[in-house]
């Protein structure tokens, strides 16, 4: 399933390119657990975050650096997001995966989503092609990317 800015998420990255008073704010990775597919009118009502021992959530910090997001490089797909021809993304801490390794209770998880810091927005959601269910001493792992078609 390819990955969906919904429209507050839209409004939000809108607002951070053009109004050079709003602050840009860190974004949070967080998984979810209930069988939602990603829409454009999705909050963060939307999706029932993870909640299986040793889970937090992952600070992606906003800036283009080493350990934080690469420089955006335009470039063939590399990732189910686009048929089309170019995009143009980046990938988070040189494309190191952030990992979650479950504990004695786990979940079933069904996707991922990006949630602003601050403003609490759902910025990206993507629901996984076969949902990942998670017991005790189960690792996932996931690549922060971000792009535009």
């Amino acid at each position: 399933m390819p990955g969906i800015v919904p429209n507050e998420g839209e409004v939000r990255l809108l607002t951070e390119l053009l109004d050079g008073a709003t602050a840009r704010e860190n974004w949070l990775l967080k998984l979810y657990k209930t069988n939602v597919t990603p829409s454009e009118t999705d909050t963060s009502a939307s999706y029932t975050e993870c909640d299986f021992t040793n889970y937090t959530s992952k600070t992606l910090t906003r800036t283009i650096a080493a350990g934080t997001w690469g420089t955006p490089a335009s470039g063939a797909p590399t990732n189910a997001w686009s048929s089309e021809a170019a995009v143009a993304e980046s990938t988070y801490n040189s494309g190191t995966p952030q990992q979650w390794t479950c504990g004695l209770t786990g979940n079933t998880v069904y996707g991922y989503f990006y949630q602003g810091a601050s403003s609490g927005k759902v910025v990206l959601a993507e629901q996984f092609a076969t949902p990942r269910t998670l017991a005790n001493g189960d690792t996932l792992s996931l690549t922060p990317r971000f792009g535009a078609a």
